[in-house]
């Protein structure tokens, strides 16, 4: 047995020496850059590119059996400059020696350095790859569906491993992508990943770091994650994730299956996050109205714009996700607390909910696009509450038309691709309701305090207040084919009382709206100074024109009418008062005349009777004499 045992160990020394020796002379042998021509020939004749050698090729024996390439560079194509499509100062990849001397051979780490990938895409649409994909022959059609059925299937998708990977080990990586026919441009340098011990179906350590730059966006990627491929299950999940975009972190975990049609999930969350840092987005700059005529017709926007959606990308999408963020800044909109889950299935996708907080109040937000029809198809419904709407719009949009406290509903759908058929099929109810605030640009009651004067030949006031406030500000409506319309428009403010009724029309961009404004009282600060015999008068003001710049026209006539017909509405009913006293005057002094006359008769019955009476006592007197003699 120890004979066995002691012969059994010279032998495995006896291999050992063996194998070292051939590599030995394998390496001692073996002259690599002998080939660098040969196939910088092969590669002329097969793509036309130069493939160049500027250094050279060498094998490795300690610590690991492998070749080491020096700086290699592959020549762009015809028409696309001198500058390389690709370039590489080092590359070298080896074999474990362990664990080729275990006869199980394990790849040791892949090292990269210095690579850089310059892609075109010049103004008439070619690329300065088109020349080394193989061109479709007529037939290959049915052979590339059933190629891509197979993959569908799920074998042809997965990316097989078998055995270990000592790992990755790339610095200093670039690509850039500049597309001449879109005006755009694509960088990303800087690009480092490493990787430890890659082993099928467990998890392994990742970093990854990259500088991108695409017009005018700048972001510093930095990832660190924990990696698990599970080959069987096509299933690769990033645990414990760190993403750091520029100075701003998100982290949790990511799972992405099924690689031939991925199906994603997720849960991150980020304590903050900039967006308009990130992409540069500068904050609204306010821009002047302009007057217009409200009797003109508005067209809207001269340009239209599309709105083009992947479509069969988003039909393919399958996600099940949740994302929150704790302070978020958007559009330069501030918001906290943002809790969203997004799901994705059979062409639907679906933010529901969407929940934050934002100046002061709370958004609940449900969004829906169904692209399974040859047309994309939105569904928006949205609860509003405690929000002050003036800081967000100076904010959002940097305008200043409204001020107060927003409550509001609102619930939507429309479809298309084109803004202007968004616009035309949108369809919904919208209820609003502002407590405490005012409306800038304008003054109801200054203008009808204008208009009095000049109705009167006398000049308006310089003064002008171009507010409105109000207590309570409250609009119902709904959206028909992208016109709303509302008839109960009701507005309480100091010494005014608003309702009203009308359309504003998001296709032409065009309000028409008519108001009735009543006075109640006289405030210094809404533009009256002293009391008003208008009050209690419904006043017409016509609200027309562009969105931008609508006319304000207090309806000189309708007010005159309106004055008239209540003056004449007063003097009828005083004559009509008048009539009824009048009436009720005489109805009396007839009653009281036919009661003194039903009195005067009853008298004169009463004074005939008695004389009756007395004939009749005297008639008896008489014939009772005669009796007696």
């Amino acid at each position: 047995m120890k004979k066995l045992f002691r012969y059994l160990i010279i032998g495995i020394v006896a291999a050992i020496a063996f194998l070292v020796a051939i590599i030995a002379i394998f390496v001692a042998v073996f002259d690599a850059n002998a080939y660098k021509d040969e196939l910088s020939q092969l590669v002329q004749e097969r793509t036309g590119r130069d493939l160049q050698f500027h250094g050279d090729v060498s094998l490795t024996i300690f610590p690991a059996l492998g070749m080491k390439l020096g700086a290699m560079s592959f020549s762009n194509a015809e028409g696309f400059g001198a500058k390389p499509m690709v370039k590489v100062k080092e590359a070298s990849i080896s074999v474990d020696l362990a664990s080729l001397i275990a006869f199980s051979p394990e790849i040791d780490q892949f090292v990269l350095r210095d690579l850089e990938i310059n892609l075109v895409r010049n103004k008439a649409g070619v690329t300065n790859w088109d020349d080394l994909v193989p061109k479709a022959k007529p037939g290959d059609a049915g052979e590339a569906a059933t190629a891509q059925t197979e993959k569908d299937s799920g074998d042809g998708g997965a990316i097989g491993i078998s055995g270990a990977f000592g790992g990755l080990d790339l610095q200093n990586i670039s690509l850039s992508w500049r597309d001449e026919q879109a005006g755009s441009e694509f960088l990303i340098r800087d690009l480092d990943i490493a990787t430890g011990r890659i082993v099928p179906n467990e998890a392994f350590p990742l970093t990854l770091q990259l500088d991108a730059n695409a017009d005018g966006f700048d972001v510093r990627v930095d990832l660190k994650s924990d990696i698990e491929y599970l080959i069987a299950e096509q299933k690769l999940n990033l645990e414990n994730m760190a993403l750091a975009l520029n100075e701003f972190n998100i982290g949790g975990r990511l799972q992405v299956s099924n690689f031939a049609k991925p199906v994603l999930g997720f849960d991150l969350e980020s304590e903050k996050l900039d967006v308009d840092a990130l992409l540069g987005t500068l904050p609204p700059s306010p821009e002047p109205a302009t007057e217009a005529d409200g009797e003109a017709v508005a067209t809207g926007s001269s340009e239209d714009v599309r709105i083009a959606l992947p479509m069969q990308t988003l039909r393919d999408l399958d996600i099940d996700g949740r994302l929150q963020i704790a302070w978020l800044k958007a559009q330069n909109l501030v918001m906290s607390d943002v809790d969203m889950i997004v799901k994705a299935k059979r062409g639907v996708i679906s933010i529901d909910p969407l929940k934050l907080q934002t100046y002061e109040g709370l958004v609940d937000t449900r969004v829906s696009i169904d692209v399974r029809g040859e047309l994309p198809r939105y569904q928006v419904s949205k609860t509003i509450r405690g929000v002050k709407i003036g800081k967000l719009m100076r904010d959002f949009a940097a305008i200043d038309t409204l001020n107060g406290t927003l409550n509001a509903e609102v619930s939507a759908t429309t479809g298309g691709e084109w803004l202007s058929e968004l616009k035309r099929q949108s369809n919904g109810k919208l209820k609003l309701e502002f407590v405490d605030g005012a409306i800038n640009g304008f003054n109801i009651r200054q203008s009808i305090e204008a208009a009095k004067a000049r109705l009167r030949g006398e000049t308006p006031s310089a003064k002008e207040t171009l507010k409105t406030d109000f207590s309570a500000l409250s609009l119902t409506g709904v959206i028909e084919n992208g016109v709303f319309r509302s008839d109960d428009l009701n507005l309480q403010a100091p010494a005014l009382r608003v309702g009203g009724r009308g359309s504003a029309d998001l296709n032409r961009e065009f309000v028409d709206y008519l108001v009735n404004a009543k006075l109640v009282g006289s405030v210094e600060g809404q533009g009256s100074a002293g009391a008003d015999e208008l009050a209690g008068l419904a006043i017409p003001v016509r609200i027309k024109g562009p969105f931008a710049a609508p006319k304000i026209d207090v309806q000189l006539d309708e007010m005159l009418k309106a004055k008239a017909d209540a003056e004449k509405a007063k003097l009828q009913a005083e004559i009509a008062a008048q009539k009824e006293a009048l009436k009720q005057q005489l109805e009396a002094e007839k009653k009281a005349l036919e009661e003194a006359q039903r009195r005067e008769l009853e008298k004169r019955k009463e004074i005939e009777k008695t004389k009756l009476e007395q004939k009749k006592k005297e008639a008896e007197k008489k014939l009772l004499e005669k009796l007696l003699d």
